[in-house]
This record gives C-alpha cells, sequence and structure tokens, in this order.
C-alpha cells in the first residue's frame, strides 16, 4: 500500500457529473463538518489517516442518483438518493474508483448488495471500532500486533447486520479482482471508512496528485 503524503496533494472543488467524474460501482465517502456523529467517527479512526482528509461515511454509487449504504441513522440499509450529499453545504463527498472498473464489475457490485437492502445496522462494529481507536484500545492493539480489533469483531460480528464501510468492503471483496488486495487482506467488519478511502491498491489515483470533492450545480 501507498503512504498518501499529504505535501504532495492538493484539494479541488468540481461539480459531480455522472459518467464522467463518477459512476455506477464508484465507491463514495463522506464527511459532514456539522455532524457531532462525524467528528466522533473521524477522532476514533484518526489512526488511519494518512492525508489530511476526513472520511466518516461510505457509499456505493448505483446510478446517476442512487447508492446503497448501511444508514446508523434509520438502523438499515437502504437505497438513498446522493443529491442531499451533494447539496448539503457541510458535507464533503469524494469518489473513488476501483481500478479497471468495467460496466460488467459495475453492475455485479450491485448485484452482491441488493439482497443486503433492508438489513439491519451492525452497532456492535461501531462500539468495537471506536474502543480500538481510543488512545487505550490503539495502545494496546500495538501491544498484541493489532489483533485486538480482529478478535472482538470475530467475536462479536453479525453476519446479518452491517457498517457502512464493512458493506463496500463486501461488496468489492465479492470481486476476483480485488478479493483480498489492499485493505481487503483484511477481515470486512474491521475495515473504517478512512482505511478504506485511504487504500491505493484498489482504487485508482488521484489524477494530478489532486483530491476531488463534489457539489451540486443547479
Amino acid at each position: 500500500m501507498t503512504v498518501v503524503e499529504t505535501s504532495k496533494f492538493e484539494l479541488t472543488t468540481v461539480a459531480p457529473v455522472y459518467g464522467k467524474n463518477y459512476n455506477k460501482g464508484c465507491i463514495g465517502f463522506t464527511y459532514n463538518n456539522s455532524s457531532v456523529v462525524s467528528r466522533g467517527i473521524a477522532y476514533f479512526t484518526k489512526w488511519a489517516r494518512m492525508s489530511d482528509i476526513r472520511v466518516t461515511h461510505v457509499l456505493i454509487v448505483t446510478g446517476e442518483n442512487s447508492c446503497i449504504e448501511a444508514d446508523a441513522f434509520h438502523n438499515t440499509v437502504k437505497e438513498g438518493t446522493l443529491q442531499h450529499y451533494f447539496d448539503e453545504p457541510h458535507c464533503q463527498i469524494f469518489f473513488r474508483k476501483p481500478q479497471e472498473l468495467t460496466d460488467e464489475i459495475a453492475e455485479k457490485i450491485v448485484q452482491v448488495l441488493t439482497p443486503e437492502v433492508g438489513k439491519q445496522y451492525d452497532f456492535n462494529l461501531i462500539y468495537i471500532q471506536a474502543l480500538s481507536g481510543s488512545f487505550a484500545g490503539h495502545l494496546y492493539d500495538r501491544l498484541v500486533r493489532e489483533k485486538l480489533e480482529d478478535k472482538l469483531s470475530e467475536k462479536l460480528n453479525n453476519p446479518e447486520k452491517w457498517i457502512c464501510s464493512e458493506l463496500a468492503a463486501y461488496a468489492l471483496d465479492e470481486q476476483p479482482k480485488y478479493k483480498d488486495q489492499g485493505i481487503l487482506k483484511r477481515p470486512n467488519a474491521t475495515i473504517s471508512p478512512q482505511e478504506l478511502f485511504e487504500d491505493s491498491v484498489i482504487f485508482e489515483p488521484w489524477k494530478n496528485g489532486k483530491f476531488t470533492q463534489f457539489y451540486h450545480q443547479n
């Protein structure tokens, strides 16, 4: 995995154009700086951040204005819209395209996710990530060679429930092209939004060394 060096990257903002800078099968990452929940997740996953970009939620693009995501507020995996992410002034959204993504792979990603719609949110995994992301948890994790979260997730993970990053990791990991590549070598349940976002094996590199965030253009 290549470590992203902040000094080599800059942030640009562009209008989203479906088929040009995002498409079906792309993975969306968001951060809302007005949300207490987002700030909390960012705090507990700060150890994974290798750039100045923070992300705390993950979604999978299924169409021009549609996505599938695990929604903690509604305790469900749902089909949602992208519009409110584009329109929310306090929300940053970034799209990352999996390496060599084809229409066929994108369709298979969506097919893998469709049966999961309607299942519940896995709050146990959030508690585990918060525990392992605390200073004490991180220190203990280092002492046991980063196995704390893996062990807790193995015991407490509910295969019929999801968190946002686990769902996206699962959809990618089910594709032969990406299976066990990069961060996906780890159990899906242990992968945070920030860790998935930072991966440089699964996703195409940023063009011209620029992180691109998107907004809706009226």
